[in-house]
């Protein structure tokens, strides 16, 4: 299936009857040896990343999707800028919400975030070109960089690294001393949810009740 995504690019749908090697000459550089080796058996692949996972509540996650759920792979490119691409299998369940899981591209270098890079390279819960997930951390930059102010000496924009946000645009941010939070991009204000681990335990546990991770205002 092929169809237009919201990033001003197309996005092609396969699913286990289809061949990878018939993919379109446009979509084919976003086929890593990763996404072949998770497409020979997604339900395999994923079934061994819940017995690596460390971070209780993605095993889980992961868990339920396996035994309940449905896939799809999702190949898409997207033009907000300059051409970005992206590989996911996304995942539907009949209670939990459902979720794009990249397979990992690459090493992140960074052992503050092993916990979630050593198994994928993204999560994302919205639509391709919207809002909402955890970025490829090749995509990590500082606060500063992204162009949101911080009002919370805890997280300096100029160390802090922002490695998600919400569907509704708030940062999820990890400091250099490995605490991580949501920092609000209307006005800066932000909390500590814990440590990085900490918060993807979380992220994951609000999206296996069936809720989006959101920021809570309430807290600043």
């Amino acid at each position: 299936m092929k169809r237009p995504n919201d990033g001003g690019g197309t996005t092609l749908v396969l699913a286990d009857s289809d061949d990878l090697d018939s993919v379109l000459d446009s979509h084919r550089d976003i086929i890593t040896a990763s996404v072949r080796d998770a497409f020979r058996d997604p339900a395999a692949y994923f079934s061994e990343l819940v017995s690596e996972a460390t971070i209780p509540n993605l095993r889980k996650y992961l868990t339920n999707f396996v035994a309940d759920g449905r896939w799809t792979l999702l190949l898409a490119d997207t033009y907000m800028m300059d051409r970005a691409t992206i590989a996911a299998f996304q995942w539907f369940h009949p209670v939990q919400y459902p979720c794009m899981l990249g397979t990992p591209t690459a090493d992140c270098g960074d052992t503050r975030f092993a916990s979630f890079y050593d198994l994928l390279s993204i999560a994302h819960w919205d639509s391709i070109g919207f809002a909402g997930g955890i970025f490829p951390c090749s995509s990590h930059i500082s606060v500063d960089n992204y162009g949101t102010p911080s009002t919370n000496p805890t997280f300096p924009a100029d160390t802090t690294t922002v490695f998600g946000n919400s569907s509704r645009g708030d940062i999820m941010v990890c400091n250099s001393s490995g605490d991580a939070g949501y920092l609000s991009h209307e006005n800066g204000a932000s909390y500590v949810v814990g440590s990085f681990s900490e918060m993807l335990e979380w992220i994951f546990g609000e999206l296996i009740h069936n809720r989006t991770p959101e920021f809570d205002y309430s807290r600043c």
